[in-house]
């Protein structure tokens, strides 16, 4: 794996990351929990645009041909037997699920196989080097404000049973998301809802179109995916105003809720 560089070849300094600290809701944790805020996603051809735009001699089209030809052969590469060490990170596998006896049988309803990445020294050098500010007092005060998560079709009262700001592992119809300013306007990409489990790091994503209730209270999608058990966080961005001008950029709102 990559080593850790001299920091003199570190280069510039990292732009400064955001995060957000918020009360644990896991049981039996009474302690404040910290996570970093909404960061884009790019893909493989995004990366090979940006060696292009760097002067490189080669073509995008080469770069990104070249990339899925290596990682078709790491898939198999994994299938046959192998860790796959890949420069930022290697490759490893776990085995889940609980076995009875030291006999047992591998059962592929009980137990998995689950990949796992070790992140080379260099990657955490680069991690731990990013500035960092929380903002959790910070935030705008005209931005969205997302209150609670819920599978329930109208907002909280006295006499609602449903757990606050929890949802159950699983996949559901619909969820909902209570606030206040939540109306999702604006075409620019950060226009929407921004779902990410804090433990896997896996993220959605729900443009306006996708989000069939969209009001400044409430915000209803479909997730078509399953919710894992942990800490998740949504991020609610919109340009919306109540003037109906819209903000040149977009403002985000925060949430962070326990999936059970």
């Amino acid at each position: 794996m990559d080593k850790e560089l001299p920091e003199s070849e570190l280069g510039p300094k990292p732009p400064k990351s955001y995060i957000r600290v918020s009360k644990s809701n896991l049981p039996g944790i009474k302690s404040y929990t910290a996570s970093v805020l909404y960061r884009r996603t790019i893909d493989i051809e995004t990366i090979a645009q940006r060696i292009v735009d760097k002067r490189s001699e080669f073509r995008k089209e080469t770069f990104v041909t070249t990339f899925n030809i290596i990682k078709k052969e790491i898939y198999e590469a994994i299938e046959d037997g192998f860790n796959v060490d890949f420069g930022f990170g290697r490759t490893e596998i776990t085995a889940n699920g609980s076995f009875e006896y030291l006999g047992e049988k591998f059962n592929r309803k009980k137990h998995t196989l689950t990949p796992c990445l070790r992140p080379s020294p260099q990657l955490k050098q680069r991690t731990a080097r990013i500035p960092v500010e929380n903002i959790t007092q910070g935030t705008y005060a005209n931005a969205p404000h997302p209150a609670y998560v819920s599978l329930e079709i109208e907002p909280r009262t006295i006499n609602s049973t449903e757990p606050y700001n929890q949802l159950p592992a699983g996949r559901h119809p619909f969820v909902s998301i209570y606030g206040s300013r939540l109306k999702l306007m604006g075409d620019l990409p950060g226009v929407g809802i921004q779902l990410r489990c804090v433990e896997t790091g896996e993220e959605y994503f729900f443009p306006p179109k996708k989000v069939f209730i969209n009001t400044s209270i409430r915000l209803c999608f479909m997730p078509e995916f399953d919710f894992t058990p942990g800490e998740w966080e949504a991020i609610v961005g919109s340009q919306f105003t109540p003037t109906y001008k819209l903000y040149k950029q977009e403002r985000y709102g925060y949430l962070t809720f326990t999936v059970v």
